[in-house]
């Protein structure tokens, strides 16, 4: 789906509702939905009112955001494939993800070309903070709204727009970072020292029966695992740093590698003494 959002920073609630009422491709008011979201009103007058008073209690600065308005359009070739019960099911999931502490009114228009308006105030239920989201923020609804429409409903497929994007992106990074590796391997007949750390890390995993035993491996083997805000982020091999994205661990992975970080240090320091032991014995 495409999902696009436009801020006004003047008062257009009246303007804004009512076009969002005034669906000329709806055919009846029982073949359409409303949500009324944190809204207690019903009818265009009310909800008008109630968007304005909420407005009162932001905490006012100088050509700051009144509203919001976002559109969720889906792909004409699917059109044959969405009801209304798919269209307000996918609404309710985009409004928790984007603002669940707005206010919001949403409905959709049910011409040829499938949309959804919704109309967010700027700031939480009455409440003096503003709900803002940064474009990284809003990029990452997008491929959430994407990936929940993929997995309820995968019949859309022609609505899917950002996930392929991401997807080929990211498939066009390994390939730079492959085709690297493949000319030093060809230039100097060894693979690269971040192909052999790979290797090593993914052997280590696949012979692993738990997160802590993989740990144990990794350090074992001379590698140093580092944090990054209390998560383990990665590996250090003499003096580079790799991060596990970059070692190919999938997310999935790397979320069970951040769940055993608290063992990491105990885990070290009894490596550690291993090491001083064994020193010992020497002398």
């Amino acid at each position: 789906m495409i999902i696009k959002s436009h801020s006004h920073r003047h008062k257009r609630f009246r303007d804004l509702i009512s076009y969002i009422m005034s669906d000329s491709g709806r055919y009846e008011m029982d073949n359409t939905f409303q949500i009324f979201h944190n809204l207690r009103s019903t009818d265009k007058e009310s909800i008008i009112k109630e968007f304005s008073d909420n407005f009162q209690f932001k905490s006012k600065r100088k050509n700051s955001v009144v509203l919001c308005h976002e559109i969720l359009s889906f792909s004409s070739k699917d059109r044959s494939k969405i009801d209304l019960n798919i269209l307000e099911d996918i609404s309710r999931k985009f409004i928790e993800l984007r603002g669940d502490n707005a206010l919001c009114y949403a409905q959709p228009h049910l011409s040829e070309n499938l949309h959804i308006h919704f109309c967010f105030s700027s700031n939480g239920y009455k409440s003096a903070k503003s709900i803002r989201l940064s474009k990284s923020q809003f990029k990452q609804i997008r491929l959430d709204m994407e990936q929940y429409q993929r997995e309820r409903y995968p019949e859309l497929s022609n609505s899917i727009v950002y996930l392929d994007k991401w997807q080929k992106n990211v498939a066009l990074e390994k390939e730079k970072v492959s085709e690297k590796e493949f000319q030093v391997k060809k230039r100097t007949g060894k693979s690269s020292e971040k192909e052999q750390v790979r290797k090593l890390v993914h052997d280590c995993f696949t012979q692993s029966s738990s997160r802590d035993d993989f740990f144990k491996r990794l350090i074992t083997e001379g590698l140093e695992l580092y944090k990054y805000r209390d998560k383990v982020n990665g590996l250090l091999w003499q003096k580079r740093r790799y991060r596990f994205k970059s070692l190919n661990i999938s997310q999935e992975q790397l979320k069970s590698l951040q769940k055993g970080a608290k063992r990491m240090d105990e885990l070290t320091a009894i490596m550690k003494r291993r090491k001083d032991k064994t020193r010992n014995l020497e002398r």
